[in-house]
C-alpha cells in the first residue's frame, strides 16, 4: 500500500534511501530540506520503498516540480524498481497537485501513457583504475588544455571556502544564465556547508600566477560516489585550461579509489562534450511531466507563452 504523507519519519526514510539499490543522495532528507521549502513522500508500507515529491504552489494550484542542484528523484528501494511499481508509485501522486515536471532516477523505467518523457543525460566516470589508465582515455583536447594551464603556472589548492566557490560562480555562470534568486545562492551556499560539516565534501581551487582566484569547483561524497555540485571559472581560466587542470587533479588524486566521478552532467552538448574529454560515459535518465491543470488554466498559460 502506497501512502502519501507530508510528516515523513526522516529517520526511516533516510534509512530506506541508504539501504536502496538505486540509493541516490538527492533523495536523502538532509538535502531535500536544503534544496527547498517544502517536501513530502509517498511510501510503501513501513518504508519499504519511497518517492520524493519536491513541491510549490502558485494562484493556490499546487506543482511538483524538480528543484535547482538536484538531477532526478523517483522510486527508491531494496531491489531495483520494477516498471509496475514505477507505475504504482506515480499513480499514487495526489490529484491536488496539477501540474508536474520532474526527473527519474536511470534505474525507474516509465511507461505510463499519460506521462510525457523526455530523455535526459549525465556523465560519469569509474575511478576504480589508475589514473595512468584513465588518463589515456583523455582527449588531446584535455590534454593539451591541462597542459596550457601548468605552463601559464596555475596553483592548485584544496579546502577553498565554500563562500567564494559560490561567490565566483554567481559572478561568472550565473550571471549568464540569469535564472538563480538571492535564494537559490543561499540555499546552495546551505547544501555546501551541511555537507562540509559532514566531512563529506572536498573543495578544489585553480589560482592565476598572480593568486587570482580562477576556477574552483565542489564535490559531495555519497557512498561510493562523488558528485560535482557545482564551479565557476573565469574567462582567463576558461581559456588557459583550469577547469580541465581542476578534473584532472581530481581524477588524479582518487583514482584506484573503488569510486565513481558523477560530474553532475548534462543534456547540452557542449557541456556533455567536455565531461566526454575526460573519458566518461554517458547515463540516459527520463524526464517526465504530466498536466492535470483544468482547461481554462491551460488556454491562459498559453496565451501568456
Amino acid at each position: 500500500m502506497i501512502v502519501y504523507s507530508e510528516k515523513v519519519d526522516k529517520k526511516k526514510w533516510d534509512a530506506c534511501i541508504n539501504s536502496s539499490a538505486n540509493s541516490s543522495v538527492f533523495a536523502t532528507s538532509a538535502y531535500l530540506d536544503s534544496v527547498c521549502d517544502n517536501w513530502s513522500g509517498l511510501i510503501s508500507n513501513d518504508y519499504e520503498a519511497v518517492f520524493p515529491i519536491v513541491w510549490g504552489s502558485k494562484y493556490r494550484i499546487k506543482y511538483v516540480y524538480q528543484p535547482f542542484f538536484t538531477r532526478y528523484f523517483g522510486v527508491y528501494s531494496k531491489t531495483e524498481p520494477s516498471e509496475k511499481l514505477v507505475s504504482d508509485f506515480i499513480q499514487a501522486i495526489p490529484d491536488q497537485f496539477k501540474y508536474m515536471e520532474f526527473c527519474m532516477h536511470e534505474q525507474n523505467s516509465v511507461s505510463d501513457k499519460e506521462i510525457e518523457k523526455k530523455e535526459r543525460k549525465f556523465q560519469f566516470l569509474d575511478l576504480n583504475r589508475s589514473y595512468e589508465s584513465v588518463f589515456k582515455t583523455y582527449s588531446e583536447n584535455a590534454k593539451r588544455s591541462i597542459k596550457k594551464a601548468i605552463k601559464s603556472g596555475a596553483q592548485i589548492k584544496e579546502g577553498i571556502d565554500p563562500n567564494e566557490i559560490v561567490d565566483l560562480f554567481k559572478h561568472t555562470k550565473g550571471r549568464e544564465l540569469e535564472v538563480f534568486a538571492a535564494k537559490d545562492y543561499q540555499r546552495l551556499l546551505h547544501l555546501m556547508d551541511v555537507f562540509k560539516k559532514n566531512k563529506s565534501a572536498e573543495s578544489i581551487a585553480v589560482y592565476h600566477a598572480d593568486g587570482t582566484l580562477s576556477a574552483a569547483g565542489f564535490f559531495l561524497k555519497y557512498k561510493n560516489r562523488y558528485i560535482f555540485l557545482k564551479s565557476g571559472v573565469t574567462e582567463y581560466g576558461k581559456t588557459h585550461g583550469y577547469m580541465h587542470l581542476l578534473f584532472d587533479h581530481f581524477i588524479k588524486k582518487h583514482s584506484e579509489s573503488e569510486c565513481i566521478l558523477d560530474f553532475g552532467g548534462s543534456s547540452v552538448e557542449s557541456v556533455a562534450r567536455f565531461y566526454n574529454n575526460f573519458g566518461a560515459k554517458d547515463c540516459v535518465y527520463l524526464q517526465v511531466k504530466k498536466n492535470r491543470l483544468p482547461k481554462l488554466v491551460n488556454w491562459i498559460k498559453s496565451l501568456k507563452s
